[in-house]
């Protein structure tokens, strides 16, 4: 069987991605000493809160468009036409309208946030760190104008022409990246990607998409039940995104302050290089995201079922393949200099086993989304709570391998099984 386009194009993406993020990680090596390192990934990390201000809004917009699109559709100017032609124009305005909200809170608060936590860090005279700070959270809150459009063309079924935007987008947001580490532009290379998810998709819609961003202006106050239709899902959605982020994310600002600039530098490479392999993996999973919702709309569980059980395996089935082909390659070349920034192969092997039973999690709400709903945020909200006051108890003693043995022992042992039960009781419950 023939790969339809879309994953082609999917995969493309995360290959690309994959392969990007591995000679960023090796100029990132070569180009900044292990306290640079330890600066760059603190400022992405720091930058990508733009999620907590965000809260999840993209996924929902895909959710509620792909229900929604089901009686619209795009006319050859790209205007919405159809039976639920005003809906999806409503849902399109007011969804422009929130994520201009985010974006001016974003800025206005992670600027001087940001100048405070860095400021109060001891580091070396000749880092230049303020002006980059000052660039990336001003394209970052750009950027964000630009996220309800793609979800909604996404959501609607436009999965290719979406992906094709972002493809560009991550090629050119690479090679300007590198291109700074070669001209030694420092923490400047934090900058480039922004930059571009900013410049890129907003041209693209300007030129493409002109219509679209019509219908956004025209009806920023339209009459929409937001509250009833986006903020339940959002919510829920919203508190597990937090979740995500303070399990994962937040832990290299963490190790920034407790342990240092070196020790938080190897935790967000080993990160950069996991994370790589894990949005690879998820492709076979992530282009069906529409059609399950589309499945469970039309209440066809025999087509729901089974396109998500055969691509959820390939997606486990992949990242255990990588997964095995990175351990094998750092066990059998300690002395190379790009392993030795990396963390520890045991801890590197606990970061890849909660990352997998974080993926294993994950394709089952993916599933349960399909339902419009938010299905495991009581385990995970708790989960978390526990997990942050763990890390926050074995970080200053045990570094960042008492971090992780908090995140395998609560994912592996209590959110797995627990899922597990959850997702069998609600298909069977939902299915009314």
């Amino acid at each position: 069987m023939k790969p339809s386009f879309d994953l082609i194009v999917i995969l493309l993406f995360r290959l690309w991605q994959a392969g990007a993020g591995l000679v960023t990680t090796l100029l990132a090596v070569h180009f900044l000493t292990a306290e640079e390192q330890g600066w760059y990934y603190s400022f992405t990390s720091m930058a990508a809160f733009y999620t907590l201000f965000e809260l999840g809004l993209s996924s929902v917009l895909i959710q509620v468009s792909a229900h929604s699109f089901s009686n619209a559709s795009w006319s050859a100017d790209y205007r919405i036409e159809g039976a639920n032609a005003a809906y999806c124009s409503a849902l399109t305005g007011r969804a422009f309208h929130w994520y201009g909200m985010m974006a001016a809170a974003f800025w206005l608060l992670m600027l001087p946030g940001g100048y405070l936590f860095f400021s109060s860090q001891h580091a070396d005279q000749t880092l230049n760190w303020l002006q980059p700070w000052v660039a990336i959270c001003s394209f970052t809150a750009l950027s964000l104008l630009s996220i309800p459009f793609l979800a909604i063309l996404e959501g609607s079924g436009q999965i290719t022409r979406v992906y094709i935007v972002r493809l560009l987008q991550i090629m050119c947001g690479s090679v300007l990246c590198w291109a700074a580490f070669f001209l030694h532009g420092g923490l400047w290379a934090t900058v480039m990607a922004p930059a571009i998810a900013m410049l890129l998709p907003a041209g693209w819609l300007l030129l493409k998409r002109k219509n679209l961003l019509l219908t956004a202006v025209q009806n920023r106050s339209a009459t929409f039940a937001w509250r009833q239709e986006i903020w339940p899902l959002q919510l829920r959605l919203a508190l597990n995104w937090l979740c995500g982020y303070l399990l994962t994310q937040i832990n290299i600002p963490l190790l920034f302050h407790m342990q240092g600039a070196v020790v938080a530098g190897k935790l967000g490479l080993s990160l950069a290089i996991v994370n790589t392999i894990s949005l690879l993996s998820q492709s076979w999973l992530t282009r069906r995201v529409p059609a399950m919702a589309l499945a469970a709309a039309n209440k066809d569980w025999h087509l729901l079922d089974t396109t998500f059980r055969r691509n959820f395996m390939r997606s486990l089935s992949m990242f255990i393949g990588m997964a095995s082909v990175a351990l094998l390659l750092v066990s059998l070349f300690p002395q190379v200099r790009f392993v030795q920034r990396l963390l520890d192969l045991p801890d590197f092997a606990g970061l890849l086993a909660y990352t997998l039973a974080n993926q294993f999690i994950g394709g089952l709400t993916v599933q349960l989304r399909s339902f419009k709903r938010e299905p495991f945020l009581l385990l995970i909200v708790s989960t978390t709570v526990v997990a942050v006051i763990g890390t926050l108890i074995v970080v200053p003693r045990y570094s960042v391998s008492g971090m992780i043995a908090v995140l395998d022992s609560i994912y592996i042992f209590i959110n797995i099984p627990v899922a597990l039960l959850l997702w069998r009781r609600y298909n069977r419950d939902w299915r009314v």
